[in-house]
């Protein structure tokens, strides 16, 4: 069950991305959500750093 429903979800994404300016915008859109976790994290680390100094 598990693979058939990865699998139709690859082939439901191979049939979105079917052009390189759609995969190229997905790509921008995923990198901009993967920076702005990031950011997040690297700002709740740096606030917890900062309290247990105090």
């Amino acid at each position: 069950m598990y693979m058939e429903n990865f699998e139709a979800l690859v082939a439901m994404l191979d049939f979105t991305l079917n052009s390189k300016r759609k995969r190229h915008i997905v790509g921008g859109i995923l990198l901009s959500v993967s920076l702005l976790f990031g950011g997040l994290a690297l700002t709740a680390m740096t606030l917890k750093a900062e309290e247990k100094a105090e």
